[in-house]
């Protein structure tokens, strides 16, 4: 019996390979289990439910790279990684939209904020900025439901994470040029509020921060809440900082994302200050 469970549970897992190609070890972290590899290592994790990986490089720059996973139970898929200024390569199942999400979305939807700073600027014209930043979103998302061919459309489930992953990250570079100043201007209040009620306020109370792009977008709504005259879900403070008037809007996850956002700017300066964040992250967050 224990072995026939086992063997239901493992035919529907999704079964990802990861190779470690650089010269120096990684940590990964999914579902909260971490596995080290070794350089020139590779493991393979059977689990159910992935829906992203977190690579820690074990090397000077101590970066990470979160990498979202859009398989269903059945489908494998093998990641490559060959340091962390390089990009995955991906083999197996959906390998193409991986690489098109993993490695290229973040350039295409970024490479447009020139365009909106000049519609912004120079236009003052609102509608404009939301015309043409609608339509690169909808080219985008297009792309990716190609990519993902699967019969039931935009009602696939992987397709509403990879609609909601890219909606985040395109808006992250929107708020990116409309906020900023201490005070909003009338012009950035109502753009700021457009996509809020557009895309954001109907899943605000579902916000995880999985990704970074959420923190960025959540916290910026905080700031501006009362100015924005938006009422946010509020949540219990892990650790009390400055910044709670910001931070009581942030889930608990999103607070630890301002924690590693304050380590690594202290780091970047060799600050004293890095090893309170340091502890606070260990020690409250378990990271």
């Amino acid at each position: 019996m224990i072995v026939l469970l086992f063997l239901f549970s493992t035919a529907f897992s999704q079964k990802i390979t990861v190779e470690n190609k650089s010269g120096f070890a990684i940590d990964i972290k999914f579902n909260n289990r971490k596995i080290h590899l070794t350089s020139g290592s590779k493991n393979i994790i059977s689990e159910k439910d992935i829906t992203s990986l977190k690579v820690m490089f074990n090397n000077k720059n101590k970066s990470n790279l979160n990498i979202p996973v859009f398989l269903t139970a059945d489908e494998r898929l093998q990641l490559i990684i060959e340091g962390d200024n390089k990009p995955i390569e991906f083999r197996g199942d959906k390998d193409s939209l991986h690489t098109y999400i993993a490695n290229q979305q973040h350039y295409i939807l970024y490479k447009n904020v020139v365009k909106y700073q000049e519609i912004y600027n120079k236009k003052r014209n609102n509608q404009e900025l939301i015309n043409f930043s609608e339509l690169v979103l909808a080219d985008y998302l297009n792309k990716i439901k190609s990519l993902n061919a699967s019969p039931l459309g935009t009602k696939d489930e992987r397709y509403k994470r990879m609609e909601t992953y890219a909606v985040d990250d395109w808006l992250s570079s929107l708020y990116l040029i409309l906020t900023g100043n201490k005070n909003l201007n009338l012009q950035s209040k109502e753009l700021v509020l457009y996509y809020y009620n557009k895309y954001l306020q109907k899943d605000i109370e579902r916000y995880s921060c999985e990704f970074r792009f959420q923190y960025e977008i959540i916290s910026t709504l905080a700031k501006y809440s009362n100015q924005l005259n938006i009422i946010l879900p509020k949540y219990a403070i892990t650790e009390h900082t400055e910044d709670d008037a910001v931070n009581q809007y942030l889930p608990e996850k999103c607070q630890e994302y301002y924690f590693k956002v304050q380590l690594k700017y202290y780091d970047a300066l060799n600050s004293p200050k890095k090893e309170y964040y340091e502890k606070v992250l260990k020690e409250k967050f378990n990271d």
